[in-house]
């Protein structure tokens, strides 16, 4: 492979020319600046950043690097959703990014982060970052449109199955409560030591499903993950503003689970939720779902710390 001099497709160890190498076959318009991958859409542009840790010792082990991939919005829907707190609904929607605002902007953002000793990249990682380049901001804008203008919702069905489900089960049951049955599976995770289940009267648990029976309105068969806090903001306007916090905090090159998804408001009633949306073809990746799940519990118990920071406890 012929690389010009001038440009570097692995900054910082991480193979942004295997992605470069992937988008071609595609009618995205791809190509390296530095250590940014820039992707064309049609209507708007994704940037592939790859930038060093904040810190590069971690708990979990030397971070090798951050990448962060951010989709700019269309013009005419900037003009629309132009406040921080109208991102929260349009979060339903979410995909593999959250519609993010940060210092003035909203786009679409996404972050992994890589650490020295993780060998993924080939089989976890560069899918879950093609699948969000490609997805670009379609599922928020898809989602937006299907729902006011009276379009119908893409069906068909998932690529998940039972077999999946029992498999998660499985490993998960290892750690904590966890059933399946059907298309689905819920998991349960105490927050605070000693607490394991709603069931016997604890009250910071968090809880973890997965439904390949809920079509995504733009991107059709697939699964949805949704994980669910404790926390009850009794206050609209609160928890709307600490889901526009979180989804910023989650594109800081820190020591934090993979950020493919959104906060949004949750079903519980008044509380948080994480939910992502993997579409059918990343069912070909070994193990994604469970990874998922992983993600899940990492990520509950770090906005379980950020929350107790601002005063907000289950």
């Amino acid at each position: 492979m012929f690389w010009s001099k001038t440009v570097d497709p692995n900054p910082l160890g991480v193979p942004l020319g295997d992605l470069l190498q992937m988008l071609k076959p595609t009618t995205i318009k791809a190509h390296i600046e530095g250590n940014v991958l820039i992707a064309k859409h049609e209507h708007y542009t994704t940037r592939v950043e790859v930038v060093p840790p904040d810190r590069r010792e971690s708990p979990n082990g030397p971070i090798k690097a951050v990448v962060r991939i951010r989709t700019n919005l269309p013009e005419p829907l900037l003009k629309v959703i132009d406040k921080p707190e109208m991102t929260v609904a349009v979060n339903a929607f979410a995909a593999l990014g959250a519609m993010t605002y940060d210092a003035g902007k909203i786009f679409v953002g996404s972050r992994l982060t890589i650490y020295e000793a993780e060998n993924a990249w080939r089989t976890l990682q560069l899918p879950m970052v093609l699948f969000t380049i490609i997805t670009g901001a379609e599922a928020h804008l898809g989602g937006l449109r299907r729902s006011f203008s009276g379009e119908p919702h893409r069906g068909g069905s998932s690529s998940w199955a039972e077999r999946d489900f029992e498999y998660a089960e499985k490993q998960l049951s290892k750690i904590c409560v966890c059933t399946s049955g059907g298309l689905g599976l819920t998991a349960e995770f105490g927050l605070r030591r000693g607490e394991i289940s709603a069931a016997q009267g604890d009250h910071a648990t968090a809880l973890f499903e997965l439904m390949a029976d809920q079509p995504h309105p733009e991107l059709g068969g697939g699964l949805f993950c949704l994980l669910q806090l404790p926390h009850r903001i009794e206050e609209e306007g609160r928890l709307q503003q600490l889901c526009v916090h979180l989804n910023k905090l989650e594109m800081e090159a820190k020591d934090l689970a993979p950020h493919f998804g959104a906060w949004c408001e949750g079903r519980m009633g008044n509380n948080l939720a994480y939910a992502s949306y993997l579409m059918n073809p990343l069912h070909e990746v070994n193990g994604v779902a469970l990874n998922t799940a992983y993600w899940a519990i990492s990520r509950a118990h770090w906005a379980f710390s950020e929350l107790a920071a601002h005063g907000i406890h289950a």
